[in-house]
C-alpha cells in the first residue's frame, strides 16, 4: 500500500494540496448562490483535477467556500492517504478473515478484533470547532442554489449526525438539506438510510431526536459520510480504521461530532414535523419532485474564526461525486468478496448512476452461478438498489466497455438469461420508477453457459496456436511493421 501523508482537519489538508499544486485560491469577489455553482460546472467540464478555495464571497465576508475537494482520484487518494483504496477496506476485514485452528489462533484473531478498537472516537474537552458562538442563523452560511429550479439553497455535503437511541452506535451520513428559514431546514434522507432509521425509531418513542450538522472536517471524515457502511458499524470507528487513528469529537446535545469541524448546527428534529423539500437537482441529471421530509431546528450555532463551507454541486455525470462513487466501489469490494468470494471485480460506471448499472465478474463453478450472485447482490445493504445487475466471466474486464458489451452480445440469450424482477427494493431518486421505493430491476446472465443451462455443447471459442503466436513475436521486428 503506498501511503500519503494524512490530514488531521480542512485547513492543514489543503496546505499539503497547496504545496503539491493541486489547490488553486480565487481572491475576487463572487456570489456563492448562484456564481459557484456555475463555476463548478465549468470545472467538471474541463475535468479541472484541483479543489478550489474561494476567499471573497459576496453577502459572506466572514466565510470562505470550497469546491472541488474530491474532484479526481488523484485527489480523493490525497484525502485518504493512499493509493489503495481497496487496501483501506482490507484493513478493516483483515480480524476476520480465516478461520483459526487452535487456541493460539484464537487468541491472535481476538487480539486482531479488540485491537480495532483503538480506532474508537476519542473524546476531547474542547476543539478548534468552539472557537467561535454566533448567533444561529442558517442562512448566514454560504450555501449554494445548485440549479436554476432548485425549491431554495442546500447544504449539499454537510455531515448530519445522529445516533440509534437503542444501541448507541452513531451514524453522520451525507443528506442534502434545504434552509427553510433562519431556524428551521428541511432533511432529505431517504426511507432506507441509517439517520432515517434512528429517526423512526425516536418517532415511535414519541421523543425529539438530538442531532448536529457538522460543516467541513478532516477529509477522511467527510468521505466517510458518503460511504454505505454496513448497519451496527459507527461510522466514526470505520473513519477511524480508515484513517489509521481515532478522530477525535467533542460531545455536544448528547452526541459526538468531530472537534476539527469547521461548523456545528446544533439542533434537533421534531418527530411529528414535516415539511415540503425540493425540487432540487440531483444526481440524475433531473429534478427530484417535492415530498415531505423532517424539519431540523437550530438551536446553537458555533464555528470556527473564518470559517470555510464546503459544498459541492451534482447533475449528469461526470461530477465530483462520481469520484466519491469509484472510490466507495475500490474500498468496498474487499467486503463484497468476503461475502461472495467467486466475485472477481464490481464496476459501477459513474454514467450509471451508482445504483443503476453493476457490473461483476465471477470465478463460475456451477450451472445458474451467475444468478445465484445476481440475488446475492440484491440482499447486500447499498446493492439492493442497483438496478441492472449484469454478470460476467472472470476473463472480462469489468472496466472495459467494450469487452463487456462482447459478453452481453455473445453470451446472453434474452429469454434464458435475463431475469426481471417486480415489487422490489429500488432507489427512492430514481425517477423511472412509477411506484418508489419500490419498482422492478433485471438481473443479466452474460457468461459463458455450461451444458445444463443451455441443453447444448456451448461452442468453442477460437483460439490461435500458441506455438506459432511465439514464433510471430520473436520475429516481430524483422517483418518491420
Amino acid at each position: 500500500m503506498r501511503s500519503i501523508a494524512m490530514s488531521e482537519d480542512l485547513r492543514s489538508h489543503l496546505e499539503l494540496l497547496e504545496r503539491e499544486g493541486l489547490l488553486r485560491k480565487v481572491s475576487i469577489p463572487v456570489d456563492p448562490i448562484k456564481e459557484i455553482p456555475e463555476i463548478l460546472r465549468e470545472l467538471y467540464a474541463r475535468k479541472y483535477d484541483k479543489a478550489v478555495l474561494f476567499e471573497n464571497l459576496k453577502g459572506f465576508e466572514d466565510w470562505k467556500a470550497l469546491v472541488n475537494l474530491f474532484g479526481s482520484m488523484k485527489l480523493v487518494e490525497k484525502a485518504l492517504g493512499t493509493s489503495d483504496l481497496e487496501g483501506l477496506g482490507e484493513r478493516f476485514l483483515a480480524p476476520f478473515k480465516g478461520r483459526p485452528e487452535g487456541l493460539v489462533d484464537k487468541i491472535k484473531m481476538l487480539g486482531d478484533v479488540i485491537g480495532i478498537g483503538k480506532y474508537l472516537p476519542k473524546k476531547v474537552r474542547k476543539g478548534p470547532v468552539e472557537q467561535i458562538e454566533r448567533e444561529p442563523d442558517l442562512l448566514s452560511i454560504p450555501a449554494f442554489k445548485t440549479w436554476p429550479k432548485d425549491a431554495s439553497r442546500y447544504l449539499t455535503y454537510a455531515l448530519t449526525i445522529t445516533k440509534d437511541p437503542d444501541t448507541g452506535i452513531h451514524n453522520f451520513g451525507v443528506y442534502r438539506i434545504m434552509l427553510y428559514s433562519p431556524r428551521r431546514a428541511v432533511i432529505h434522507w431517504q426511507i432506507h438510510k441509517r439517520g432515517a432509521q434512528h429517526y423512526f425509531k425516536y418517532k415511535e418513542r414519541g421523543e425529539e431526536m438530538p442531532v448536529v450538522i457538522a460543516i467541513g472536517g478532516d477529509p477522511v471524515t467527510l468521505l466517510t459520510g458518503a460511504l454505505p457502511v454496513p448497519e451496527g458499524i459507527d461510522k466514526y470507528l470505520f473513519a477511524g480504521v480508515l484513517k489509521g487513528s481515532p478522530v477525535q469529537v467533542i460531545e455536544v446535545n448528547g452526541l459526538l461530532a468531530p472537534t476539527n469541524a469547521e461548523a456545528l448546527l446544533i439542533g434537533h428534529v421534531n418527530p411529528n414535523e414535516v415539511a415540503w423539500e425540493g425540487p432540487f437537482g440531483d444526481h440524475t441529471g433531473y429534478y427530484t419532485p417535492r415530498d415531505l421530509y423532517p424539519v431540523f431546528h437550530l438551536e446553537r450555532m458555533i464555528t470556527r474564526r473564518d470559517p470555510i463551507y464546503y459544498g459541492t454541486v451534482v447533475g449528469k455525470p461526470l461530477t465530483e461525486d462520481a469520484y466519491i462513487g469509484k472510490a466507495t466501489e475500490r474500498i468496498f469490494l474487499p467486503f463484497i468478496k468476503f461475502l461472495l468470494p467467486e466475485v472477481v471485480d464490481v464496476n459501477l460506471p459513474p454514467e450509471g448512476l451508482f445504483h443503476g448499472i453493476a457490473i461483476v465478474s465471477i470465478k463460475k463453478k456451477y450451472p445458474g452461478h451467475a444468478k445465484k450472485v445476481i440475488h446475492a447482490l440484491w440482499g447486500l445493504g447499498q446493492m439492493a438498489f442497483t438496478k441492472v445487475v449484469i454478470v460476467v466471466d472472470e476473463d472480462v474486464n469489468v472496466h472495459d466497455w467494450g469487452q463487456v458489451a462482447y459478453a452481453l452480445a455473445s453470451t446472453v440469450d434474452p429469454k434464458r438469461d435475463v431475469l426481471l424482477t417486480e415489487g422490489d427494493v429500488v432507489d427512492v431518486l430514481d425517477h423511472t420508477t412509477p411506484t418508489p421505493p419500490v419498482g422492478s430491476k433485471m438481473g443479466i446472465d452474460a457468461t459463458r453457459k455450461w451444458k445444463e443451462e443451455c441443453g447444448y455443447e456451448w461452442p468453442e471459442e477460437v483460439e490461435g496456436d500458441p506455438r506459432i503466436r511465439e514464433i510471430v513475436a520473436r520475429r516481430w521486428n524483422e517483418y518491420g511493421l
